[in-house]
This record gives structure tokens, sequence and C-alpha cells, in this order.
């Protein structure tokens, strides 16, 4: 479901952004430059926010959510313990009739589990590091596991970052290694893995966790496809706007965005650009100057806007 004027750092794309200037740019001094993008979805609102299982029998965690799935819109409950059964609040449909989602924390329980962590040994090649089974040749749920295990490894050894909202228990947490096939849990086959030309030892222990439980269940919202082009709209649109509801200018600038996709100003910005972005609940963009403003995405997601929908983006470079 679309979040309100959702931010995002994009520090990474601010060269990219910059090369935008020459798009419909009203100055050529250099400056902040802010990029508006309005895009037409490729397909139908009630498709967008429609969620369906996937298709991936041999993914242990895609077939426990397909069975979670199954069970909530027949009017049962489901629940699986350490992550959630359902993406909560997301849309489905199932034999015509719609549904939406919930994954509700309803308990916990402790369950001992392997945890794989990893432990930094050095770089592949050299003359006292050993011989490693490389990611890449193992089965797909070790393959998914090493790679956390890999980052808080690697955060340990340089006393860095990592991505922690993957990482578990300092590693990798396996649920499901008795349904699938598994070279390192419950009992590793291997003494050393190597993850991009650096090797780390292999440490499986069984540990008892205190694990969240999740519930799946689902509420009926619409029994036809019409009735659920209601629901989506409703759900999905975040702002409304007719024609009218512009200036003359603001309308204009729309419409060059529209037609074209993009549409940039370099600070100063216009009256009746601030007025659009205002129009558009991007107006959160407007808050910075010349000499504080940083590089940021903002998004309307979506617009409705005489008898169709968009998506606005807008980006602002700060940088120099």
């Amino acid at each position: 479901m679309p979040s309100t004027n959702r931010r995002t750092f994009i520090g990474a794309t601010s060269a990219g952004l910059a090369s935008l200037a020459g798009c419909d740019s009203l100055r050529s001094n250099p400056g902040v430059e802010y990029a508006l993008y309005v895009e037409t979805p490729d397909r139908p609102l009630a498709e967008i926010v429609r969620w369906k299982p996937g298709p991936n029998e041999d993914d242990p965690y895609a077939a426990t959510r397909r069975d979670a799935w199954a069970a909530a819109v027949t009017g049962g409950r489901y629940t699986v313990s350490g992550h959630s059964a359902v993406p909560d609040g997301e849309y489905t449909e199932h034999d015509g009739t719609y549904y939406r989602l919930h994954d509700v924390v309803t308990g916990s329980r402790r369950v001992e589990r392997p945890v794989l962590r990893l432990h930094w040994v050095g770089r592949a090649g050299d003359g006292d590091v050993p011989d490693a089974t490389p990611r890449e040749s193992l089965p797909a749920l070790d393959r998914h596991a090493v790679l956390p295990a890999y980052f808080a490894a690697r955060a340990r050894e340089y006393d860095g970052g990592a991505p922690w909202d993957l990482v578990e228990e300092g590693g990798y947490v396996y649920r499901y290694a008795d349904r699938t096939e598994s070279e390192l849990a419950p009992t590793p086959d291997h003494e050393y893995v190597s993850v991009h030309d650096t090797v780390l030892r292999v440490d499986v222990r069984r540990e008892t966790l205190v694990e969240a439980e999740h519930t799946a269940t689902a509420t009926k919202v619409a029994t036809s496809p019409e009735a659920f082009t209601d629901v989506a709209d409703a759900a999905a649109v975040e702002v409304r706007l007719s024609p009218d509801e512009l200036s003359a200018d603001a309308r204009a600038l729309f419409e060059r965005a529209r037609g074209r996709e993009t549409y940039t100003e370099t600070m100063p910005l216009s009256t009746e650009f601030e007025s659009l972005l205002s129009a558009l609940r991007l107006r959160e963009a407007l808050g910075c100057t010349r000499s504080n403003c940083e590089s940021e995405a903002y998004e309307t997601q979506y617009l409705a806007y005489d008898g169709a929908y968009y998506d606005c983006r807008l980006y602002v470079d700060g940088s120099e």
C-alpha cells in the first residue's frame, strides 16, 4: 500500500540526476535541481495492489506463505513462528472473491533452530588460507543463508555496518532445513565457504530461540472485479485532483510533465512549479535552501487526475 510522500535518500543517484538538467530546465545556472516525473502505471490499479503467492515450489518460505494464504482465503487461520505468515495489508483474490490479508502476532514460543555463523579467515588463494566451497555451488537455501552470515562476519572483522534487517542471531537462522536440501544445516558438510574471494569458517549450532508467532487471516472486501476496482482506487490513490483545482500555469506545467514524463527546474523555483508540487502533496521537498538541500526522492503514489492514474516522483539533486 502506498505511504504518504515516501522519502528515500538518493545520494548514489546524484550524478544521474545532474544529467537531467537539460531535459526541460527553465534556468541553466548551476544549483539545486528539481526533476518531476509523471508516469502512467503499466497495469490497472486493481492488478498493481493485488498480491498472490509465488510459484517457486522449491523455496520453503514461499511454500509456507502459500499454505498460509490458502488457509486464510478459505476462512481458516495459519500460524508460523519467526517470520510473517502473509504480507500484512495486501489484497488478494481467490475463486473470484477478493480479500485483504492480515498478519498478526498472536504469541511466542520457544523453539530449537540451527544457527549459522561465519568467521573470517582471509583471502582465497593466500598461502595459509584453506580451500573453501564457493557459495555459488551450495544448494539454494544455503546460498541464501550464507549471505547475511557473511555480512555479519564482515562487520565483526572490520567493526563496520551490515544490512542488519537480514541478519538474525549474528548470522542466519535455519527454519526449514528439513524441508529442502541443505549442506550446512543441521550438520555442515563443509568446514569453510567462500564469498567474494573471502574464505570463512562455518559454525552451525542448535540454539533455543524465543520466536514471535504470526497468524494469517483474511477479510472479504469484494465479490466481483468491478467492486474490487473501487476498492483498489480507494486504497491506492493518495491524491485526487481535477484540472480546475490547478491554476492555469500549474496545469500547463503538469501537462508538460505528463506529456514528456519529466519536467525540471533549478532553484529558485517558479511560483507555478511550487504550486503544482504543493497540489501533488510534494511540498515537503520545498523546505530547503540552496545551502542545505540534500539529494532526496519524494513520491505521490497514486494521483487520480482527469480520469486517469499517475505515479508522481520528485527528485531533488542537491549535489554540487
